[in-house]
């Protein structure tokens, strides 16, 4: 493809909209509609695209043929909650791209992930049995995310990612997302990392102990393996970790004599050998090391280093590592192959050292 006719199909893709209005909660404590209305079309280019959205939107996952096929993803209990090892991540939803010094890739998403595209994904993931994801509020304000539910006929259950460092207002976020039907809920990554840092780690108990208060499977997220270390440390028993693990055997990570804790929080730097939006596993052998001796279950995220790793060596890195359960962005044409090479990557590290959740 010559450079011209490469801008006129990313510049055709402008046309494609955006659709973006908030949701209300039910009384049964799922997402409503919400106002009706938005711009018209629903970016789905191709006829095939257009069979495949009706056929998932048609698609009873209760039909015993539907239901047997979605069995055959391995899954493991976190709190009450029965939950597929491959998860589904919101980045590519929220559009919070790493995409390192890709200035296009953020607008790109955007574009191509409509209101239609992330119902069809989400419907495909429940297909192939991948049956939660994490969701924040603002996605229910940045698609009629509850249509999902009530004209899709989706079951997928979410877990919270409260995201937010002031913890006098932590209570109020997260009662947010549980009005919108959260099945779960966490303490969100950039929370724990930055009250450590600033030597208020006491937070992310009051945090954790908020969440456990509302009566739904509560969670501890991290960037940094020091804050799951304390919470280990004082004696915190949530019912799942949500931490990062992946290697740094990849061109765009940087020399770890550089890493430092908060330089995620940090203005990214242009020195290709520092941080620039490009790792988010400090140290993934001692993470492991780590990880091994607790049992808590474990949600591993980032395990592709934001698309630096190819998902087959990702995967299985982070499952014989100790991760119980793989939280991955998934554009809708990615489903499949990662569904199969989750499948794959769980039987093959059957003989890993730390336990698995069950």
């Amino acid at each position: 493809m010559n450079p011209m006719s490469r801008r006129a199909v990313l510049g055709s893709l402008g046309a494609w909209p955006l659709l973006g209005l908030a949701s209300r909660s039910s009384a049964e404590g799922k997402p409503d509609a919400g106002p009706a209305g938005g711009p018209a079309g629903d970016g789905l280019a191709t006829e095939a695209d257009r069979k495949e959205c009706a056929r998932l939107k048609a698609l009873d996952l209760a039909d015993p043929k539907t239901a047997a096929f979605r069995k055959e993803m391995p899954a493991a209990k976190i709190g009450r909650l029965s939950v597929g090892r491959l998860i589904c991540g919101s980045n590519l939803i929220s559009v919070n791209m790493h995409a390192r010094d890709l200035a296009y890739v953020r607008t790109l998403a955007a574009r191509y992930n409509t209101e239609e595209r992330v119902f069809l994904t989400m419907k495909k993931c429940e297909e192939l049995g991948a049956n939660t994801i994490v969701l924040k509020s603002h996605n229910f304000r940045q698609y009629r995310l509850a249509r999902y539910w009530t004209d899709w006929g989706g079951r997928m259950q979410w877990i919270a990612d409260v995201i937010t460092t002031d913890i006098d207002r932590f209570g109020a976020v997260l009662e947010e997302h549980l009005n919108l039907g959260a099945s779960a809920a966490y303490v969100w990554g950039g929370a724990a990392d930055t009250w450590y840092h600033q030597k208020k780690p006491g937070h992310i108990i009051k945090a954790f102990e908020m969440i456990k208060a509302a009566g739904v499977p509560a969670g501890i997220g991290a960037h940094r393996l020091e804050p799951i270390a304390f919470c280990v440390k004082e004696g915190l028993v949530p019912d799942f970790y949500m931490l990062t693990l992946h290697h740094d055997r990849y061109w765009s990570a940087h020399p770890r004599e550089n890493r430092r804790f908060i330089e995620m929080y940090e203005k990214d730097s242009p020195n290709h050998a520092e941080y620039h939006d490009n790792l988010f596993c400090h140290d993934p052998e001692a993470t492991i090391a780590f990880m091994e001796s607790v049992k808590v279950p474990w949600i591993a995220f980032k395990v592709l280093a934001a698309g630096a790793i190819p998902p087959k060596d990702g995967f299985d890195y982070a499952f014989r590592g100790g991760a119980d359960f793989l939280c991955v962005g998934m554009f809708d044409f990615q489903v499949e192959e990662d569904v199969r090479l989750v499948r794959k990557a769980v039987e093959d590290a059957r003989g890993r050292k730390r336990p698995w959740a069950v």
